[in-house]
């Protein structure tokens, strides 16, 4: 049998983000080569002294890029290349700002070069590593293709791209539970259904899997892995939630939400205020639309929206919107799909009601018949509601009860897993919706 080149015991996750450290530690000779084109320009007289200095600077967002690629390991891997693209970018981009409040003189070219060398490292560590790294699964149990199948949809197949799922043969070694995976490399472990009645063959088989430290995963546990969603017949019994907020990081996205806000003023201000006045132009009634929304801990507040329906039909009772609303004006259409009816809760930013990233928030009559029917939906509110989200970037809008219970699965995702990678990601797929009109209504 091959040795296992990681502890077996290890998440997916962890291996992930140990292959993650590793390349980034060994991509610090892409600074050293870097640091050396630079004296040799500089020796020439193609480059100033600043150049090799700069080099030397980029060592930070370098370090960044590193470090979020390190905590994004989390993240399904089907966004790896999207967050691959971010993770990498942003720190350079926002490099000439850093050198600018420090006061620093920088060359350019420098900030370019490191960019150009360290990306294409972290893309060659990106395809080095997506097979070895792809979740191949045994499963204990027959029914777990079928339980898969009706979490994730029909689409699903036990042997994706992102993972290989093959049975445990039923008078086969446990040996398989670390061979079956293909090409020679470690499987992750094996699936167990909890829903499969016990018996004295089955337990004596488990346990035979934990004394040979294979890892087990339950078929939730999967399918939260492929899809990005937390599977909602998880969490029906409210000792199964675990989840909790993240203060240290809260107040650091509260602060960043004020900082971008202001500073983006010139820019969504002028904005918002002609389309208010293309909204007054094109039909009868005010610019401003409001509703009562609940927020963070269930708190109600009144949310502002730039008025996209018929005055008279934009205060009638809830209901979702739906594809070719009758209900929209023309310029409602265009600031619907470019989002510019949503400028306005920018001061909803501002006063704490909402969070730039977060779930959406939802109407007060919506959320009491949902609190009622899906149990898991009041836990959506322990973070603060956001203009976009998970759920917005994968789905879009909903249009029903069904829908919503999807779209909750990806809100209790972010509400899990919300991090600075996260966000990133999806700052990310917010641009490209917005640019591509996706789940506009």
């Amino acid at each position: 049998m091959k040795r296992a080149p990681h502890n077996p015991l290890d998440s997916s996750t962890a291996h992930r983000q140990g292959a993650a450290l590793r390349w980034a530690l060994k991509g610090f000779l892409v600074l050293l080569l870097s640091y050396a084109i630079g004296l040799g320009l500089e020796h020439y007289q193609w480059a100033t002294y600043q150049f090799p200095q700069t080099v030397i600077w980029c060592a930070v967002p370098y370090a960044i890029t590193a470090y979020w690629l390190y905590n994004g390991a989390y993240l399904p891997q089907f966004e790896e290349r999207r967050f691959l693209l971010v993770a990498t970018a942003a720190p350079y981009l926002a490099a000439p700002l850093g050198f600018a409040l420090l006061q620093q003189p920088y060359s350019r070219g420098a900030v370019l070069l490191v960019y150009l060398l360290s990306s294409a490292w972290f893309v060659l560590g990106h395809w080095r590593h997506a097979g070895r790294y792809a979740l191949s699964l045994a499963y204990l149990d027959d029914s777990v293709p079928l339980r898969l199948k009706e979490m994730l949809g029909s689409s699903f197949e036990p042997s994706q791209r992102h993972i290989t799922l093959r049975p445990l043969a039923a008078h086969g070694t446990v040996d398989e539970a670390v061979c079956c995976a293909p090409q020679g490399s470690n499987c992750a472990g094996v699936v167990i259904d909890r829903q499969t009645a016990p018996n004295a063959t089955r337990e004596r088989r488990i346990s035979d899997l934990r004394l040979r430290h294979v890892r087990l995963y339950s078929v939730e546990a999967v399918a939260e892995l492929v899809s990005g969603r937390k599977i909602l017949s998880n969490l029906q019994a409210q000792d199964l939630w675990t989840l909790d907020g993240n203060p240290a990081y809260d107040t650091a996205k509260r602060l960043a939400d004020i900082c971008v806000t202001i500073a983006a003023l010139p820019l969504w201000l002028p904005l918002c205020l002609a389309a208010g006045l293309a909204v007054k132009l094109d039909s009868p009634g005010p610019a401003l639309f409001s509703q009562f929304r609940v927020g963070r801990n269930g708190h109600e507040f009144r949310i502002w929206k730039l008025r996209s329906m018929r005055h008279d039909a934009a205060n009638t009772t809830a209901r979702f919107a739906q594809a070719n609303d009758d209900r929209v004006t023309p310029v409602g259409k265009i600031i619907r799909r470019t989002r510019l009816d949503e400028l306005p809760q920018l001061w909803n930013v501002l006063k704490g009601d909402m969070s730039l990233i977060g779930p959406r928030p939802e109407q007060t009559e919506f959320v009491r018949v949902f609190a009622n029917r899906i149990p898991a939906y009041p836990y959506r509110h322990l973070v603060r509601p956001g203009l976009t989200g998970w759920a917005q970037v994968q789905q879009g809008y909903a249009e029903g009860e069904e829908q919503t219970a999807v779209k909750l699965s990806y809100d209790l995702y972010y509400v899990a897993h919300y991090s600075l990678a996260l966000d990133l990601l999806i700052a990310y797929k917010t641009a490209r919706t917005v640019l591509t009109g996706f789940g506009a209504r």
